[in-house]
Order: C-alpha cells, then sequence, then structure tokens
C-alpha cells in the first residue's frame, strides 16, 4: 500500500514511493501522483489500475464499479479526501491532519508529536511494511513540490 498525510497546520501532504505486490518490494520509486488538468495534484493509495478512474468522479457519484483506490488531493490552496461512503465517492475538504494507506495510523501518530510532515512518513515506514523508499513533500498553498 503506502502512507499518504496532510499536515493542517504545515499545510503540507507527504507521500512514500513504495510500490508492492502481495508483500513483495516491487521499486521504492514509484510515482504516486498526478496533475489533473483543473490543476489539482493527486496522491493516491491503492491500485495504480484504477487512480484515473478515481480522479473522474465528483462528489456523491455513484460508479458501477467503484475503484480499489483513496486519495488526498490539492487544489486552490486546500487539502481533499477522496474515499467511499458505501457506494458514493465523498470528497471532503480537510481542515485537520489526515492520512490514507496502510501507513496511515503511525504517520497522524507522529504529527501528533510533532515531527514534521515528511518526518511522519518516514516514520510510518519504520512501523509499516508497506511504506518506504523516497519520500515527497508537496506545499499545498503554493502547489509545489519541496
Amino acid at each position: 500500500m503506502t502512507t499518504i498525510v496532510y499536515d493542517h497546520e504545515r499545510n503540507q501532504i507527504a507521500c512514500d514511493s513504495r510500490l508492492n505486490a502481495d508483500g513483495v518490494v516491487l521499486t521504492d520509486k514509484a510515482v504516486k501522483w498526478k496533475k489533473k488538468d483543473d490543476g489539482s495534484v493527486w496522491f493516491f493509495t491503492g491500485n495504480p489500475a484504477d487512480d484515473e478512474r478515481l480522479m473522474s468522479l465528483n462528489h456523491d457519484d455513484k460508479p458501477e464499479v467503484k475503484p480499489n483506490s483513496n486519495a488526498i488531493y490539492a487544489k486552490d490552496g486546500c487539502a481533499y479526501l477522496v474515499t467511499f461512503d458505501g457506494d458514493y465517492c465523498s470528497h471532503t475538504k480537510l481542515e485537520y491532519n489526515h492520512s490514507i494507506g496502510s501507513g496511515w495510523k503511525f504517520a497522524l501518530a507522529a504529527l501528533d508529536f510533532s515531527l514534521e510532515t515528511e518526518d511522519a512518513v518516514k516514520y510510518a515506514s519504520q512501523k509499516d511494511c508497506f511504506t518506504g523508499g523516497e519520500v515527497l513533500l508537496f506545499c499545498v498553498k503554493s502547489g509545489s513540490f519541496k
């Protein structure tokens, strides 16, 4: 899986770059983000084959086939969580710390103990075998990577 964390105080998103299948590390240099035509930048957990499908869904859409993917995206200086509430796609504006993926609990706890956004994902990689590799840091307000 992966770990993606949104740090509301710093207005940053960090994600790892480990890609695995059935418990085997395929690479520690996977790109887990995509930029949409509207300028939003999306960070994904789950099956990479479903990323585009998830990006195409709006709030309250009910797809025939639910993507095996979740995301946090940034647009216009704000961060949003994209998950499913039952059969319906849900886009929620994040006004608090949040994390998704297999290491989410570790990353969220690390923020509670005042670790920097990037360090929260690095901490999660020490506890979660599905998190690892390079960590990318994205500034939501500026819309750019550090």
